[in-house]
């Protein structure tokens, strides 16, 4: 995964940003059928994780996929917030899931691990959400993001100035997943200096052994 920690100026809607998302959805809409998304590398591993660790992705589908489904089926985007909306034109872009945070709301010590049948979670617009067997961050009060949903208590706020985003990769390293992760990384750079004035920026690389649960920093 990637983490960034940026300093914004969100706003309710950025017009130069808008017309960057509707490009891109035409360009996907020519692309891609409906069929064609699972097959996306960021989005095929990434249900093979759910599969793995025990969740049916076609009923929790990964955010990444979500967004491309709406797009291809001829639903468009909604508009959130500039933040957000940045957020999800990188995954239509990336096909990564991304998690974008209100950085305050978030506790300092963070882990990712398999969510259990206990673990609460109030996804965004979606109520309580059943996070067994899918990817999940955990802060000191609780779970509050996963690759489908994030959560109510740490989402992005329209007076969010620091913001904490999470890039989820679940690419095998053959498949070249940290040139591919550094990519992203760099776009979601671009688009925080093009659309929100960011500041402050800093981005970091962690890994994980899924077997034995050894994190390490890719450098």
């Amino acid at each position: 995964m990637a983490m960034l920690e940026v300093k914004v100026k969100n706003s309710p809607y950025c017009m130069e940003l808008q017309r960057a998302i509707e490009q891109s959805i035409g360009e996907l809409v020519l692309q891609y059928r409906l069929e064609d998304i699972k097959s996306i590398p960021a989005i095929y591993h990434t249900r093979e994780a759910y599969k793995l660790l025990g969740k049916d992705p076609n009923r929790y589908r990964p955010a990444g996929e979500q967004l491309l489904r709406r797009i291809v089926s001829g639903k468009g985007l909604y508009s959130i917030n500039a933040l957000v909306d940045m957020g999800n034109l990188i995954s239509i872009k990336t096909g990564y899931s991304l998690g974008i945070f209100h950085a305050p709301a978030v506790g300092r010590e963070v882990l990712l691990r398999r969510g259990e049948a206990e673990d609460p979670f109030e996804g965004i617009g979606r109520g309580r959400l059943n996070v067994e067997g899918l990817p999940l961050y955990v802060d000191e009060v609780g779970p509050f993001a996963n690759p489908t949903s994030d959560s109510e208590r740490t989402k992005v706020r329209l007076n969010t100035t620091e913001a904490l985003i999470f890039i989820n990769s679940y690419l095998p390293t053959k498949e070249g997943a940290e040139e591919k992760l550094y990519q992203a990384v760099e776009y979601t750079e671009e688009l925080l200096c093009r659309f929100l004035s960011a500041s402050e920026l800093t981005s970091s690389y962690y890994c994980a052994d899924s077997y034995l649960a050894n994190p390490s920093c890719i450098n």
